[in-house]
């Protein structure tokens, strides 16, 4: 499972008390002096927050609330709009502030965005998801299981719930053996392919239950025996959103960085792009840009940065190429 919540995420929920660099308390006063008076100067907290790694933005957001007494989010959130407002604001949090108003916006809205659900709720360690759900409570006051319970419905709301609220087997080698992941790819294949009509309860159950190494040996004996792995099978039981959420879930445990890759993509082809769902990828899994890179150019003949810059415009672009160059937080 990718790991995407800086270390300091923990720090802060767990109440251990920060210090903060000399150059995040000039950061919070230069935003505070951009900011003052009559409307704020966006071109200021774009060249001052974008070219910052998340740890530093998520710090910056915590001192100017307490050197200020005024939420930076709340500051900016009066005075944006639109796209760039969108971005600015998952810049301005930490990540799982920046998760739960994603959450909150598709679900919250005209109608249920699923495709900005899935990526956040699926294939995330236990110890980042309890993260999650604390910070929703916190911005929102509604529990996010109960939230998501009420807006979703059908297969995905199936899916959804399971992965927010199903214990993952820690991997054991004595447990999770060979001849496990070939009886446990043989129910999977009777309660999907196998079936008339998919026992999808089941076949969610022990995909979601089993931890990253045993997926992708579920995934080697499903080939073995069925001569296609299990994206192909998913594919072929599931439809609509259950479909790209079970997808979404064994990619990013099988091949993390081929997925994020085509999801990037993804949000950009085609007619007209998805700014929201392009902002919140580069945002949420920078972290891991050096690995996405590579794979991205190698897919598309063209750089990350360079089909971004082709792509979308105006402030926008500005601030969502900051966050592309900036450095990348791998441990803090």
């Amino acid at each position: 499972m990718l790991e995407i919540y800086p270390r300091t995420v923990f720090d802060i929920y767990n109440k251990i008390k920060m210090n903060y660099p000399k150059d995040v308390d000039d950061a919070c006063e230069e935003i505070y002096k951009a900011c003052k008076g009559l409307g704020t100067d966006e071109d200021s907290l774009v060249k001052i927050l974008g070219p910052r790694s998340s740890r530093d933005r998520m710090l910056i957001s915590l001192r100017y609330k307490e050197k200020f007494n005024k939420d930076l989010l709340e500051l900016v959130r009066g005075e944006t709009s639109g796209d760039f407002g969108f971005l600015l604001r998952l810049v301005v949090m930490t990540l799982p502030q920046a998760e739960a108003y994603i959450l909150n916006k598709a679900c919250k809205g005209v109608g249920t965005t699923e495709n900005l659900i899935y990526p956040i709720i699926m294939g995330r360690p236990a110890a980042e998801l309890e993260v999650l759900k604390k910070a929703y409570f916190e911005k929102y006051n509604e529990d996010l299981a109960v939230m998501l319970n009420g807006e979703l419905s059908g297969d995905y709301k199936q899916v959804i719930m399971s992965a927010l609220q199903s214990t993952v087997v820690e991997f054991k080698s004595s447990f999770h053996t060979k001849q496990k992941a070939e009886e446990d790819a043989q129910l999977l294949y009777k309660a999907g392919e196998g079936k008339w009509g998919t026992d999808e309860k089941s076949f969610v159950k022990i995909l979601l239950s089993s931890p990253p190494e045993y997926v992708k040996m579920m995934d080697d004996a499903y080939k073995a025996k069925y001569g296609h792995g299990l994206v192909k099978a998913i594919h072929g039981e599931f439809s609509g959103a259950a479909k790209d959420a079970l997808d979404y879930f064994v990619r990013i445990t099988l091949e993390p960085f081929n997925l994020l890759a085509e999801a990037i993509e993804g949000a950009m082809k085609g007619i007209g792009t998805d700014e929201q769902s392009l902002s919140a990828f580069i945002v949420r899994y920078h972290k891991y840009q050096d690995k996405i890179d590579p794979i991205y150019r190698e897919k598309y003949k063209i750089s990350l940065r360079e089909r971004v810059h082709g792509e979308v415009g105006g402030n926008y672009r500005d601030l969502l190429l900051h966050v592309i160059d900036a450095p990348v937080s791998h441990v803090a």
